[in-house]
């Protein structure tokens, strides 16, 4: 288990911030498997991965990455230890 997560700018690939992995709730701090596919729970998991770096992408309508002006969505790639993507989540603005 990592001491810290790393929350990382994707588009400068800067550091925001570490978090001390406990003060993450479990939910965000782990990916859960089950025969090596992602399930929803830690109950349903015969695999609990932690999660290390966290990236966030601010991108473009045609998917380019894009200052936050110009940005319409962000893509959230999580990453254990060992750097292997565990979690991608596409984020769009509510309208």
């Amino acid at each position: 288990m990592p001491e810290w997560i790393e929350f990382v700018d994707g588009n400068r690939n800067t550091v925001l911030r570490r978090v001390p992995f406990d003060e993450v709730p479990p939910a965000n701090r782990e990916v859960y498997l089950r025969g090596g596919l992602r399930v929803e729970s830690a109950e349903e998991a015969d695999e609990i991965v932690p999660i290390a770096r966290v990236v966030r992408t601010l991108l473009d309508d045609a998917g380019a990455p894009a200052d936050p002006d110009r940005a319409s969505q962000a893509v959230v790639r999580e990453f254990d230890a060992a750097g292997v993507l565990r979690r991608e989540t596409l984020q769009r603005p509510s309208r």
